[in-house]
């Protein structure tokens, strides 16, 4: 376990330094400590220049968490360094949580067990309500009668379209984010497609980017969906579903034909691309109307999916100051595999989730690890 930790302080430190990076600030490298408590999670200690996180926190919370808790320690540690202060958390403190990009459920002076609280959140009753009728239209799209997994679809599009309008005259919810990780080196072009899907459709949006798992001590590539907590609950349902869609079509596309590792990038670039023609038909229209006339104009659904979308870029902005611009895989729109995908892509609606995944929308809290 001691050699463990050791790696954990020298992962901690490391985060330090890119912290720092990312944000233009420049702080002194500090002592890592891994303490043993469970009920302080992180310190700051000016006279010993030592930065403490828990064990405990390290192993039963997401990365995303212990980055925030560290951060939150960074902003002591600005204070001492920069304004000779140890204000606790007063306006020195505050301005220092601004600059490092603390996330806000962390900048109050409430215990940790708090912050988490907070951070995590629990969802609106109305919320819970609009996302167990999602989730059983949803289902329906196991129909096998066409045009009822279609009604389904566009019926969960509506209602979800009508919850984010009523959000936005209602109140004004903090933004949070989610990370997605499959422990693998490296992000897929068909992850970055249904990014792509998710922010134009669900009311999020979705940065690719890395995270550390403490018990292999390694670095993966992650997927962040950031928005409203009940957005990311349904865009996260929807990612699993159509990443492992979008794998079993594949394999039965591959062995069928005999395909290549060079075709699947075709392949899912075609899927995807069939996904946002159904979900584009929803739009063609100037209202969206179900048969029992309730409708909403079109023109309103996009002005709030644009809204939506500058308000998680200031939440994008505080995570990642610093981005850089991911690229597709090559893939031929003439080939075969993509119009195939293509094909599946227009077949599928999003459905109940497969074997694999079958927890539901209620089943996705927290951090995911699923591979």
């Amino acid at each position: 376990m001691k050699n463990l930790e050791t790696k954990w302080a020298i992962r901690l430190l490391n985060e330090h330094e890119n912290i720092c990076w990312q944000h233009g600030i420049n702080l002194t490298t500090p002592v890592i400590n891994i303490s043993s408590g469970k009920q302080t999670y992180g310190y700051w200690s000016p006279r010993h220049r030592t930065i403490s996180i828990s064990r405990h926190l390290i192993k039963t919370e997401p990365w995303d968490i212990v980055l925030e808790v560290l951060k939150h320690e960074m902003a002591h540690q600005y204070v001492t360094d920069f304004y000779n202060d140890a204000d606790k958390h007063g306006n020195y403190f505050k301005k220092a949580c601004k600059k490092l990009g603390v996330h806000p459920a962390f900048v109050t002076n409430k215990d940790y067990a708090a912050k988490l609280e907070d951070f995590k959140g629990k969802l609106p009753s109305d919320a819970k309500r609009m996302l167990t009728k999602v989730e059983k239209l949803m289902a329906l799209g196991q129909s096998s009668n066409e045009a009822e997994a279609q009604a389904a679809s566009r019926k969960a599009n509506y209602l979800l379209n009508k919850y984010n309008l009523q959000r936005v005259e209602n109140d004004n919810p903090e933004i949070k984010y989610h990370t997605i990780c499959h422990k693998k080196k490296r992000i897929e072009s068909i992850q970055q497609a249904i990014m792509s899907v998710l922010q134009k459709y669900y009311y999020v949006s979705c940065i690719s980017s890395y995270t550390y798992d403490f018990q292999d001590d390694a670095e993966y590539r992650s997927v962040v969906i950031v928005g409203k907590k009940e957005a990311i609950k349904v865009a996260e349902y929807v990612y699993h579903f159509l990443f492992d869609t979008a794998q079993t079509l594949w394999q039965e596309y591959r062995k069928k034909h005999k395909a290549g590792r060079d075709d699947k990038v075709s392949f899912d670039m075609g899927f995807i691309k069939g996904i946002e023609n159904n979900h584009e038909k929803m739009l063609e229209s100037s209202q969206i109307e179900l048969n029992d006339d309730r409708r909403l104009p079109v023109s309103t659904v996009k002005a709030l999916v644009e809204q939506n979308r500058i308000k998680n870029q200031v939440e994008v902005s505080r995570i990642f100051p610093k981005r850089t611009k991911q690229y597709y895989g090559k893939h031929r729109p003439s080939s075969s595999a993509y119009k195939n995908g293509f094909k599946n892509g227009k077949n599928t609606h999003i459905k109940k989730g497969v074997a694999t995944r079958g927890e539901g929308i209620s089943g996705f809290l927290g951090s995911s690890g699923k591979g």
